[in-house]
C-alpha cells in the first residue's frame, strides 16, 4: 500500500473540511455549555458556525468581484455553472446564518424570567422560519444539480430533513406533547435507510475483494468506503439513541441513568462521526474553483502560492508485505538545470551528427595497396 501526499492534495476537499470541523467545534462547545461545564455566553458557542459562514460569504464576495473583472470566455460553460453554484451556495448561507443568529438570541434571553413589556420571546417556530426556507430552496438546487451533474450533499441534508426541523420547531414550543421518540421519527428512517446502504456497501465490498476482473485500487476503495460509511452511520444510530433517552428522561422527571449522562457523554458518537466526515473529506475531492476568484483547487493554488511545500507534495510512503516503511521523494529538477540539460543534450546530439558528416566526407583510402606487374 503507497500513501502518497500528492494524492491528498489533489483530492483535498477544502470547503467540506471547514464545515465539518465547524459543526465538530460548535457541538463540543454547546455539549458543554448544556452540562454547565462552562458558563460563556452561546455567542461563544455560536462563533465557530459564524466564522464558518464568514469564510463562505467573503470568499463568494471575492469570487463575484473576480468574475466581474476577469469573466470567462463564453465557450466556457462549466466555469459558469461553478460560478452559478456559488451564488446560489452564498444564499444558502445567509439563510443559514439568520437561523443561527435567531437561535442564539433565543437561546440567550430565555433563562431570563423577567423581560420588559416591550419585548417577548420569540417562538421557535418562527426562529425556524430561515430553515424552511432553505430546506424549499435546497429541494430545487438539489434538482438544477443534477441536471448539471454538480455534487448537492450540502443540500440533501436539509432537503431530506424539512419534517425533522418542522416536528422540532412544534415540539420545542410544546404546540404537540409528544415523546423525543416520537419527535425524531424522519431522523429514525433516515438511519434506517443509511443502515441498508451501509449493509449493501458491506456486502459489495466483500464480493469483490476476491474479484480477480477489478484493480486493486478499485478493491481496496470499495472497502474503504463500506468502513467509511459504517464508522459514520453506526455511531449516529448510537447518539440518536442516547439523545432519545434521556431528553425523554429529562422531560418526565426521572433520576435514571441516562438523565445522569452528560451532554457531552451522549454527543461522543456524534463526534466520531464527524471526524470520520473529516477524514473523507480528504478524499473527497470537487469543491467550486470560484470561491476567492482562485479558479482551480485549493491545494493547487495553495502549492503555487507556497512553494516551500512543493517539496513535500511528491513524498510518499510505500508500507511492503515485510512491515517496513520505506519512504521515496519524486526529484523536482530546477527549470534552469533542465535548460541547461536539454541545451547540453542538443549540444551532444549536434556533435555526433556533424562528425557523423565529417566521417562521410573523408576520402576512402585502402589500408593496404596491392600492385599486379604487367
Amino acid at each position: 500500500m503507497e500513501l502518497s501526499l500528492r494524492a491528498v492534495f489533489q483530492d483535498f476537499n477544502a470547503s467540506k473540511f471547514v464545515v465539518y470541523l465547524s459543526v465538530l467545534v460548535f457541538t463540543i462547545l454547546f455539549a458543554l455549555r448544556l452540562d454547565g461545564t462552562i458558563t460563556v455566553s452561546y455567542i461563544f458557542v455560536f462563533l465557530p458556525l459564524w466564522l464558518w459562514k464568514l469564510v463562505a460569504l467573503s470568499g463568494s464576495l471575492v469570487g463575484c468581484v473576480s468574475h466581474c473583472k476577469y469573466p470567462p470566455a463564453r465557450n466556457d460553460i462549466s466555469s459558469e455553472v461553478d460560478f452559478r453554484a456559488m451564488i446560489l451556495s452564498a444564499g444558502e448561507h445567509m439563510l443559514l446564518l439568520t437561523f443561527e443568529l435567531l437561535a442564539c438570541y433565543k437561546l440567550e434571553i430565555e433563562p431570563i424570567q423577567a423581560l420588559p413589556d416591550h419585548q417577548t420571546q420569540p417562538m421557535w417556530i418562527i426562529v425556524f422560519v430561515p430553515l424552511f426556507f432553505e430546506c424549499t430552496i435546497s429541494i430545487v438546487i438539489c434538482i438544477w444539480s443534477v441536471r448539471q451533474d454538480k455534487s448537492f450533499e450540502f443540500e440533501l441534508f436539509f432537503s431530506v430533513n424539512v419534517l425533522q426541523f418542522v416536528f422540532l420547531a412544534l415540539k420545542l414550543d410544546k404546540i404537540v406533547d409528544w415523546n423525543w421518540a416520537i419527535v425524531f421519527i424522519p431522523l429514525w428512517i433516515l438511519i434506517c435507510l443509511s443502515l441498508i446502504g451501509v449493509l449493501y456497501a458491506i456486502i459489495l465490498a466483500v464480493l469483490l475483494i476476491r474479484s480477480i476482473e477489478l484493480l486493486p485500487e478499485h478493491r481496496r476503495q470499495h472497502v474503504y468506503s463500506a468502513v467509511g460509511y459504517t464508522f459514520l452511520v453506526v455511531p449516529i444510530l448510537i447518539f440518536l439513541v442516547l439523545i432519545t433517552g434521556k431528553l425523554d428522561s429529562i422531560e418526565q422527571n426521572r433520576m435514571d441513568d441516562a438523565a445522569k449522562m452528560p451532554f457531552a457523554v451522549v454527543c461522543t458518537p456524534l463526534y466520531v462521526s464527524l471526524l470520520c466526515l473529516m477524514l473523507m473529506a480528504i478524499g473527497a475531492k470537487g469543491g467550486n474553483s470560484w470561491w476567492f476568484g482562485m479558479r482551480r483547487d485549493f491545494c493547487v493554488f495553495l502549492l503555487d502560492a507556497c512553494p516551500c511545500l512543493q517539496e513535500y507534495g511528491n513524498v510518499s510512503y510505500k508500507f511492503g508485505g515485510s512491515g517496513r516503511s520505506e519512504s521515496r521523494r519524486v526529484p523536482q529538477r530546477d527549470p534552469d538545470e533542465e535548460d541547461g540539460a536539454h541545451s547540453g543534450a542538443r549540444a551532444l546530439n549536434a556533435g555526433a551528427s556533424n562528425a557523423a558528416v565529417r566521417h562521410d566526407m573523408r576520402p576512402i583510402i585502402p589500408a593496404l595497396t596491392i600492385e599486379c606487374p604487367d
